[in-house]
Order: C-alpha cells, then sequence, then structure tokens
C-alpha cells in the first residue's frame, strides 16, 4: 500500500535508511512525500521527501513488477533530482505562474517529473525531467478546471513489458515528440501522451492529443487485448500453458489475475 501527497515542511515521519530524508523546498513550498506501507496499512515500510528547493506536485504512481514504484508528477526545481541516464536531466521549465488554491507557486515555470524508486525506498533508480520550454505537466485551462486539483490531472500507467505511459498536458510546442500521431501543438494548451522505457533513458513513442482550444488528459488504461498478448509472448507463460490455449482470461484493469485452460 502506498500513499503519495505534498508537504509544506519539515516533520514528515521519513525512516531510515529512505531516499531523501529532509525537506528540501527553500520556499517554504512542498515537496513529494511518499510512504509505503504493509497490506495492513499499520506498518510504514519506508517513507520519503522527494524534491528540490521549489514546489512538487504528485499526480500518479503505480508499482511495476519487481515492486519499484514509479511517481509522476510536476516540479518547478532546476534541482529536483534526476540520474544521470535519464532521458532529460535538465530543468527547463517556462514563464512563472502560481496556479490558485492548490498552495504553489513556480516562478520558473515547471516541467514533468517521472522517478522510480527501489523497493525498499533508499535508492533513486531511474528519475527524469520532461517537457518543453513552455509549461508542462498542469491543466490551468479555466475552461477545463471544475474540481478541486483538477490541476493535477493525469495518469501513469505500466505494460507486461514494463514499459512506462504517462497522460498529460503541455503548453510546449517544442514537448518532446517521437514518432506522434499528433506531432503539432494545435492550441495553447494540448493534451500529451508519452511511451517510456523501464529506465526512463528513452522515449518509445510519443504524440500529442487535441484540437485548436485547450484540452487535457487526465486518465488512461491499456485495452484487455494488449495485456493479453503481452503476456502470452512471454516464455513463462508459454511454459505454463503447456501448448494450450487460454479458455478464459480474468483480468482488472492493467493486471492479469488467472489464466483459465
Amino acid at each position: 500500500m502506498y500513499s503519495g501527497s505534498t508537504s509544506f515542511g519539515v516533520g514528515y515521519p521519513t525512516t531510515l535508511g529512505a531516499y531523501q530524508l529532509n525537506y528540501a523546498n527553500t520556499a517554504g513550498g512542498t515537496d513529494v512525500a511518499i510512504t509505503k506501507y504493509d497490506t495492513s496499512g499499520t506498518i510504514r515500510i519506508y517513507s520519503t521527501y522527494l524534491g528540490g528547493t521549489k514546489d512538487e506536485l504528485p499526480h500518479s504512481m503505480i508499482v511495476n513488477s519487481a515492486d519499484e514504484l514509479f511517481i509522476f508528477g510536476t516540479t518547478g526545481s532546476a534541482d529536483f533530482p534526476t540520474t544521470t541516464s535519464s532521458f532529460q536531466p535538465n530543468f527547463n521549465g517556462g514563464p512563472g505562474f502560481s496556479p490558485s488554491g492548490i498552495g504553489v507557486s513556480f516562478p520558473d515555470g515547471s516541467d514533468i517529473f517521472v522517478s522510480r524508486l527501489s523497493t525498499n525506498g533508499g535508492n533513486l533508480l531511474a528519475s527524469t525531467f520532461l517537457g518543453g520550454s513552455n509549461n508542462d505537466g498542469l491543466n490551468t485551462a479555466p475552461k477545463l478546471k471544475f474540481n478541486y486539483a483538477d490541476e493535477v490531472r493525469g495518469e501513469i500507467d505500466i505494460d507486461q513489458n514494463n514499459n512506462i505511459y504517462i497522460a498529460t498536458c503541455t503548453q510546449s510546442t517544442d514537448f518532446p515528440i517521437v514518432g506522434g500521431f499528433q506531432n503539432t501543438n494545435k492550441g495553447g494548451q494540448e493534451g500529451c501522451i508519452v511511451k517510456m522505457d523501464n529506465q526512463l533513458s528513452s522515449i518509445i513513442w510519443s504524440s500529442y492529443l487535441g484540437e485548436n482550444a485547450d484540452d487535457a488528459i487526465y486518465s488512461l488504461a491499456l485495452d484487455k487485448e494488449a495485456i493479453q498478448e503481452a503476456v502470452l509472448e512471454d516464455p513463462r507463460t508459454q511454459e505454463y500453458l503447456e501448448g494450450k490455449s487460454p479458455k478464459k482470461w480474468i483480468i482488472v484493469p492493467n493486471k492479469i489475475i488467472n489464466i483459465v485452460f
């Protein structure tokens, strides 16, 4: 069980050996705060801050097959921790802005961040910025905000090969697009989708998604057929099936629960 939140200061209960024990924001703003619990929710396995000297917001989290946690969010920190082999180790930012009502400020603009923590929370295995020269990752379009924290909608997901998918929005006309079905930003704020490798070192494909007015993407899901195909290609599945064909798949979103044959 995992929780992701924002911390506005010192005192978040971190654990010995966690990746970032101390609150790093020097402006009194927000750092990301991550805690992993046991299945009962009564024992903390690890607890850590994650952030730089300016504000961060977590949007979505998911765990891969090795029990490593991926966090997707938005940062205004040029010194947000990244890893040397990451796709984008440097902050691009954008025009300064302060979204109303959620307690954060981005004087140097914002980039998306994606980070991967080890199973015990003690190591940052991969971490990258993701963005162009304008603001990325936050929905600031007035007509697309209806509820509290609609600014931080968006989602991270993972397939059976541990590739990462991110759905969010950007105001950048030079957002990194690789083999996209829509290569240009048609409006001021555009939806964007990114597929990355598990090491966060390369974009497998990415695309804008939108039209002439403002757009935002709040969620995504992988279809069941894609999950089944990926699982069937795994040699461990073929060994289990012993040449037989599955009669039934029992699936919850993005997870194989049982194969009946």
